[in-house]
């Protein structure tokens, strides 16, 4: 193609007379200039075979990073109704053990009949239902054993909550996480002072786990109660 538009070229410039030294500078100037279209030509269809390459690998990466996006959103829109349970649990369960209003059954009027039905529905141990028959003061000693039940159950949603934020923690906003460690320390802190207060007979001490409860979880509760609603509902509009 390039050979017969030269030859085309060269009978132009003879018609018009031109002589060889003009041929060949006109020669020079017409093929410089196509050797320069050329290389320009094909540069370009290079360029643009780049840029596809380019934005083929932009497209990649980007649809990677929301794939991500999306699937640790639906990870954090699962977690968070079942962290909710776990606290709400939790810190329903403390309050009650360390409140101050407490209410128990009237056992030292219970006659031998009445005392077997209401063992039968207790969770109580054998060698505890056996202590509490034949006990003297049985209101005492009825309220501790079931102060030591209560603690267990307290307990065991206490590491439930502690075992589920361990493990997804990590799909958790880092300030959410962090209220779940401050109202966990507060929980246990309060748990801890209405036993060793039990054990010891202190109620001075007792009364500091009701106070922590008060003072310091309850505004944790809420705040983390607002935070998971809020997330979940944005989860909710996108």
């Amino acid at each position: 193609m390039i050979a017969d538009e030269t030859v085309s070229f060269l009978f132009q410039i003879l018609a018009y007379g031109g002589g060889s030294a003009a041929v060949a500078y006109l020669l020079f100037q017409w093929l410089g200039k196509t050797w320069i279209e050329n290389k320009f030509a094909q540069r370009l269809d290079q360029l643009k075979h780049e840029q596809a390459l380019e934005l083929q690998r932009l497209r990649v990466e980007i649809d990677a990073m929301l794939s991500g996006a999306i699937k640790l959103q639906e990870k954090e829109f699962s977690v968070l109704p079942d962290a909710w349970i776990k606290l709400d649990e939790a810190h329903s369960l403390v309050s009650w053990l360390v409140s101050p209003m407490q209410q128990y059954a009237n056992v030292e009027r219970m006659n031998s009949v009445q005392m077997e039905e209401f063992l039968s529905d207790t969770e109580f141990t054998e060698s505890q239902k056996e202590e509490l028959r034949n006990s003297r003061e049985r209101r005492c000693t009825y309220q501790d054993i079931l102060f030591w039940h209560r603690l267990h159950k307290v307990k065991a949603a206490f590491a439930d909550l502690q075992s589920f934020v361990a493990r997804n923690g990590i799909f958790l906003t880092l300030e959410l996480e962090e209220k779940f460690s401050r109202i966990s320390d507060a929980l246990w802190s309060a748990v801890i002072s209405k036993e060793v207060g039990h054990e010891v007979k202190n109620w001075k001490m007792q009364s500091e786990g009701w106070t922590k409860i008060k003072e310091e979880t309850e505004p944790l509760y809420k705040d983390i109660k607002r935070e998971i609603q809020s997330r979940l509902q944005s989860h909710g509009r996108k």
